[in-house]
């Protein structure tokens, strides 16, 4: 009896907590979500640092360079993974209205304006066709914001699951064994593939796995982010064997640097799992969240800005300092861009909504 009164009078101090505290709480839950993609962010970027050094200087004969820059290709996959992970943890029963629409307004319409802007740059910067440029870029995805048009064909696949009400017990393992078999084609070197590399990248079907694991995570995420926690040293044990693996496959001949390699998943659950669990008993970094709201237009601009930045950093004397300087520079120079395209109406609608502040509903 006495443990009932003790348990109900907890139960109104939480009822009287001030909103802003609960919504600390809430958001908390979710820090590490925000903590994996803000490493996928500043992965790819920093990976796209290390191209455009190698555009403006030449290849890079360094074996350890290169293999690290396979490393980074886990940001794109990873990216993807949680996209699905956080629609199947918060969307578990049932899909809010205009489910797509919004998605459509605030995720494919920012890709079509950078897209524009990237034909632009081309047609004036390269004397391309404005025309031939705005195809390849939109249609094709010929450009760093290419996985936008990927998420939103899962996120198609994520809206019919949920309205048909898929049972996850067959339809998950038919996904990923699909994925496994149109990722293999992929590897094989079939000319179609080839010829039609963009458009290859860019169809949902070879990024099925990652669909079919985010999906599952996502279901359990209270149960596996509990289980990350309590055995946090075997995820980095599961990455470093998952990195190992990379680096027995890359130094036995397959040196392809992307991410489109049935090894890489290995790597990506692994890195994933590992940064899920730290960042939940790890100290929370104050620009952790920031950076988040800020990754989807760096996404989407900072190729754009590395390649007016590059010609600069190239001139440091040394490869490492090239690449960091360009990283930095960079990094930083989209998040002031970002910065001053939010004052503009609209700006949703160019750069997403994911660099405004979460409204206080």
């Amino acid at each position: 009896m006495n443990d009932m009164f003790i348990y109900l009078v907890r139960l109104h101090r939480c009822s009287e907590m001030p909103t802003n505290l609960l919504k600390m709480r809430v958001m908390e839950m979710v820090y590490e979500w925000n903590a994996v993609r803000v490493m996928a962010c500043l992965s790819i970027v920093l990976l796209h640092a290390t191209t455009n050094i190698e555009i403006m200087n030449g290849y890079i004969e360094q074996p350890y360079y290169q293999f690290f820059r396979l490393l980074l290709c886990f940001a794109t996959p990873t990216f993807i993974l949680l996209s699905i992970l956080i629609l199947a943890k918060r969307y578990q029963h049932q899909l809010p209205p205009h489910f797509l629409w919004r998605r459509f307004q605030f995720i494919v319409i920012p890709f079509v304006a950078a897209g524009i802007l990237y034909a632009a740059n081309a047609a004036f910067h390269y004397d391309e066709s404005f025309w031939d440029a705005l195809y390849r870029h939109i249609v094709l995805g010929d450009f760093s914001g290419w996985f936008v048009m990927t998420i939103f064909q899962l996120y198609i696949l994520f809206f019919l699951v949920k309205k048909f009400q898929l049972s996850s017990i067959w339809f998950t393992p038919i996904m990923f064994l699909l994925g496994i078999f149109y990722m293999t084609l992929a590897n094989v070197k079939i000319d179609y593939f080839i010829q039609n590399e963009h458009f290859m990248r860019l169809l949902f079907v070879g990024w099925l796995p990652y669909f079919a694991l985010a999906y599952m995570m996502g279901s359990h995420y209270e149960k596996i982010a509990h289980y990350l926690v309590r055995y946090k040293f075997f995820t980095v044990l599961a990455a470093l064997l998952a990195m190992a693996i990379l680096y027995t496959n890359y130094y036995s001949g397959a040196q392809q640097i992307t991410s489109r390699r049935i090894d890489m998943m290995l790597f990506v659950l692994a890195m994933t799992f590992c940064i899920l669990a730290f960042a939940q008993i790890l100290p929370k970094l104050p620009f952790i969240p920031i950076l988040s709201r800020y990754s989807f237009g760096i996404f989407l601009i900072h190729w754009l800005i590395q390649e007016y930045i590059a010609p600069y950093s190239a001139l440091l004397p040394s490869t490492f300092l090239q690449v960091t300087s360009l990283f930095l520079s960079s990094l930083l120079v989209c998040m002031l861009l970002i910065k001053i395209i939010s004052f503009i109406p609209f700006s949703a609608y160019l750069i997403g909504k994911s660099h405004q502040k979460p409204s206080q509903e």
